[in-house]
């Protein structure tokens, strides 16, 4: 009587040949994992992009702002003569820079932080304490 050969079973595959089911499960989940981090690369990249347009449009609004303040002040001062009052004269200085300087701080915190509900607060308060020291007060 020839001797039948068995091959040998692991202990913890269930009866009735279900590791066939169980390799799929198992395949299904390293191509879930490979998804996975594909989407985290592609996460990382588009942050990437991101902070460059940021940065991009930072640039550009520097760059408009200081060329309005150069027309602006061409416009308005023509050697030692001003066309207007020492209020308009500072204000001609003062407001683009003070936009300059806002818009690019609000772009590039956006960008690189991400905006919370503290940092309006701080902002607030920020702005607040300036306009009393311009103002002269304590």
């Amino acid at each position: 009587m020839p001797e039948t050969i068995i091959p040998p079973v692991p202990p913890d595959d269930p009866p009735g040949g279900s590791t066939r089911r169980r390799e799929e499960l198992e395949f299904e989940l390293l191509e879930a994992e490979a998804k996975l981090k594909r989407l985290a690369h592609r996460e990382i990249g588009q942050r990437y992009w991101l902070r460059w347009i940021a940065v991009g449009i930072g640039i550009t609004v520097v760059a408009g702002m200081a060329a309005t303040l150069a027309h602006l002040v061409h416009q308005s001062f023509w050697g030692p003569f001003s066309r207007g009052s020492s209020a308009f004269a500072v204000a001609m200085i003062v407001a683009p820079i003070a936009s300059i300087t806002a818009i690019t701080a609000a772009v590039f915190v956006g960008a690189f932080k991400k905006f919370d509900d503290k940092d309006m607060e701080t902002i607030g308060s920020g702005l607040a304490a300036s306009v009393n020291i311009v103002r002269g007060g304590q």
